[in-house]
């Protein structure tokens, strides 16, 4: 959390009493089993880098909720990798500096829009905020044409604490705006398309960002500069594979390459360290005597040299690094970071090396054993990867997740209380099948057992009973509502409050106010639904619909595994906290 955008990811959900969970990957835990898991995602705020890396994570997957995206410029190229595997989601392009209240500017893309230019716009102005895309002597530039940015409004910051100078540099005043409005000069170029949506550019400064972070190239500069061995130097942010940015520096001297990123290193934050040192023999120039950064030759990253693979784990190991990494080849000796591997690429390759060796192997690990025959030696030392989850012989009483546990402890301490409940509310136009309705919602809940279960108490502790279908007492509740009283009765259904002990946890009521006009209502209890489950629910309950309005049962097959099957599986995998050697004593501690 090192940068403004985690500031109002952190504090924007809890202000409106959402809640926030902070996955950290120091152990390899692989973010997308988060993303899918129990707890589900509504909201999720990434830089474009972890977009695009989690979009190449999470294939063959599913995943749910909406993304804000910010901190980097948003590629189309990562908004269609990202809607492979959540093709329901509503992506959020936010811009804004720190000195406008983080966002200022935004953009949405919503399902359903083709949307394939190379650069996503940033779109236009929040509430009470006024952006202006002006040339140097502070007018409006033309539409299509290139100016600096210019943010106004509510949320503009006073000034830096202490820096009367800085202040007066970057807050100026607003020619557009009463007497003593300010503006905010962000460095960044913009400009204004036919449509009326802003469009980054890049920074004045040549200021860049890299997987979020902002760094001055010139800051890198000054610290090999002070490097003796170096006579000039320039550093670059580069983008040769679409989708990945990194820093290169590009020097003029008689040092090694690999002595001075491990002399910035020791100097600087680990993202601001070059991914790659390209040795020249004189800085290219323009007829002006500035730099030439077209004629800067992209760098070459040296793999495949040294000794042969000793084992098979090491030349498996040399195939995941190259293909992380997109090399040919890769040797037991090269160094990960060496070849331009930043902590991205590295939890994408701990999650190879998971996929291909059945171990989990920590991203701590791999920063201290950076090559593929350090990392072999390392490897007798991990874990195994966790267990598939399958569905396999059940006890007579299957215990509840983890997550199940604590909504039943809360509905202990409580009593029956609609605030875990998690209603959909459907308006429905036109022709209606109501038998064919209520049969597709009891088909569904014949389909997943978490939605006829009801969690019973013996010796004291809770477990999992599955109901038939036949037990469940479902029925689809309908009732002739006039419109005026519509409001009402579903806040009312909406509230409806579960005794989870003595009925399933799904409710579901039909309101008609007319007769091509009804009102769906369903309710489902947290504790057998979440975020991530409302799209399966969607698609089953239409299919089963569709299936019954033709007058026959929905042709699906057995799912290979149930909740229950999950509950187990957790338990299985984390082990006891009695056990010091388990995974959940490990974690806890």
């Amino acid at each position: 959390m090192a940068f403004d955008l985690t500031v109002t990811s952190l504090l924007g959900p809890l202000l409106v009493g959402g809640c926030v969970r902070v996955v950290g990957l120091t152990e390899s835990a692989d973010v997308v089993e988060a993303l899918s898991g129990e707890w589900g995602c509504t909201f999720l705020k990434v830089t474009p880098s972890h977009l695009g890396l989690l979009g190449d994570l999470a294939r063959g997957r599913q995943l749910s909720g909406d993304v804000v995206v910010g901190g980097e410029a948003l590629s189309g190229e990562v908004v269609r990798r990202w809607r492979e595997v959540n093709p329901a989601a509503r992506v959020v392009n936010e811009y804004g500096p720190t000195e406008a209240t983080v966002g200022c500017v935004m953009y949405s893309i919503r399902p359903g829009d083709d949307f394939s230019a190379a650069g996503v716009p940033i779109g236009g102005p929040i509430a009470n905020t006024q952006v202006f895309v002006l040339d140097a002597g502070l007018r409006p530039v033309p539409v299509g044409v290139a100016g600096e940015l210019y943010v106004a409004g509510a949320g503009l910051a006073r000034g830096y604490v202490g820096r009367p100078g800085l202040t007066g540099e970057r807050f100026v005043a607003c020619p557009f705006g009463g007497v003593g409005a300010r503006m905010y000069r962000t460095g960044d170029v913009a400009r204004w398309s036919a449509g009326g949506r802003l469009e980054y550019l890049g920074r004045v400064d040549e200021q860049v960002k890299i997987r979020g972070f902002r760094i001055e190239p010139g800051e890198v500069e000054a610290v090999l500069a002070a490097h003796p061995q170096v006579a000039q130097t320039a550093v670059v942010a580069r983008e040769d594979v679409p989708g990945d940015k990194r820093l290169v520096a590009y020097v003029v001297g008689d040092a090694a390459p690999a002595g001075l990123r491990e002399y910035v290193g020791e100097r600087l934050p680990q993202y601001m360290v070059p991914s790659a040192v390209v040795t020249l023999d004189a800085l290219p120039l323009t007829v002006n005597g500035k730099l030439d950064r077209k004629a800067l030759p992209a760098p070459e990253y040296a793999s495949g040299g040294g000794r042969s693979a000793m084992s098979v784990q090491e030349e498996i190991l040399c195939q995941a690094f190259a293909q992380v990494l997109g090399l040919e080849e890769v040797g037991v000796e090269d160094d990960f970071f060496a070849l331009g591997g930043h902590s991205l690429l590295a939890t994408r390759l701990v999650s190879r090396v998971r996929a291909v060796l059945g171990v989990e192997v920590a991203l701590r690990t791999l920063f201290e054993a950076s090559t593929p025959a350090r990392l072999a030696a390392r490897l007798g030392q991990a874990e195994g990867a966790r267990p598939a989850l399958v569905a396999g012989e059940r006890p007579e009483r299957v215990p509840l997740s983890y997550a199940q546990r604590r909504l039943w402890f809360i509905s202990q301490l409580e009593g029956p209380s609609s605030t875990y409940n998690q209603p959909v509310v459907l308006r429905l136009t036109g022709a209606l099948n109501r038998q064919a309705l209520e049969d597709a919602l009891r088909d569904v809940v014949g389909r997943h057992e978490v939605l006829r279960t009801v969690f019973a108490v013996a010796d004291g502790e809770p477990y999992q009973r599955i109901l038939p279908v036949d037990e469940t007492g479902f029925a689809l509740t309908v009732t002739d509502v006039e419109p005026e009283n519509l409001d009402e009765v579903v806040t009312e259904a909406a509230g409806y409050a579960f005794d989870l002990s003595s009925e399933i946890p799904l409710r579901a009521w039909l309101f008609a106010t007319g007769p091509d006009e009804h009102v769906l209502v369903v309710a489902v209890h947290h504790i057998a639904s979440d975020g991530w489950s409302s799209a399966p629910l969607e698609r089953d309950l239409t299919s089963a619909y569709a299936a019954r309005c033709a007058g026959r049962a929905p042709e699906w097959g057995r799912l290979p595994v149930q909740y229950a099957d999950y509950a187990l599986w957790q338990r299985e995998m984390l082990g006891s906290e009695e056990d010091p050697e388990s995974v959940l004593s490990r974690q806890v501690g």
